[in-house]
């Protein structure tokens, strides 16, 4: 796994074709960043209810999903289109577990949660229900905490260096969120986990109670 682009910036407005609007969520190609434990620097949200955090200090989007909005839908969104902080070839939701150690450069993080991306990629893209349509096709992303601080970079590994024995990949995560699974045992299983973020379990005690 690799990472194939690095994105920060801080809340700004944006003009669209529809108005205008504050966000953090429109970020700038870097070669370089420093990944600290309250985020990026040089990167900030602006709703502080649903963005950021100390358990969502690093926001991760697969590569290979640019290349099938192109192919299934027709759309042409480059790297950074999803407001992700790093664009990673390899590291599919199907394939990362919450709880796995990802080394990046110096850094080190932890899964922490999926990425459950919302109504502003509509408004930055200017794609309707962009942000459902990653829902429905699980094609989200996800969080990561801060375990190191450390600076990296655009060609690095993204390397688990410790697989989270308990096997709950990320898709599984957001099948729960979405409603395309509700296996008692991994709610009670992701409840238990002390890795898996208190937003994620907030999340799943008001979707599934």
């Amino acid at each position: 796994m690799t990472v194939v682009s690095i994105h920060v910036g801080m809340p700004q407005t944006q003009t669209r074709k529809a108005g205008s609007f504050v966000t953090g969520g429109a970020k700038a190609s870097v070669s370089t960043a420093v990944l600290r434990f309250p985020g990026f620097e040089g990167d900030g949200v602006a709703n502080h209810q649903y963005h950021g955090g100390v358990d969502r200090t690093a926001c991760v989007y697969p590569a290979e999903h640019y290349r099938w909005w192109k192919d299934a839908h027709g759309y042409t969104l480059l790297p950074g289109a999803f407001s992700e902080n790093l664009t990673v070839e390899g590291a599919l939701e199907s394939e990362i577990c919450i709880g796995d150690l990802i080394q990046i450069g110096d850094a080190m993080a932890q899964v922490t949660l999926p990425r459950d991306p919302c109504g502003t990629i509509d408004r930055i893209t200017e794609i309707p229900s962009l942000h459902q349509q990653a829902r429905d096709a699980g094609r989200c992303g996800f969080h990561m905490r801060t375990i190191r601080e450390g600076v990296l970079k655009v060609g690095d590994a993204f390397q688990i260096v410790e697989r989270n024995g308990k096997g709950v990949t990320v898709a599984m995560a957001l099948d729960l969120y979405h409603g395309r699974s509700t296996d008692a045992a991994l709610v009670r299983l992701l409840r238990e986990m002390p890795e898996f973020a208190a937003e994620g379990k907030r999340e799943l005690a008001r979707r599934i109670g």
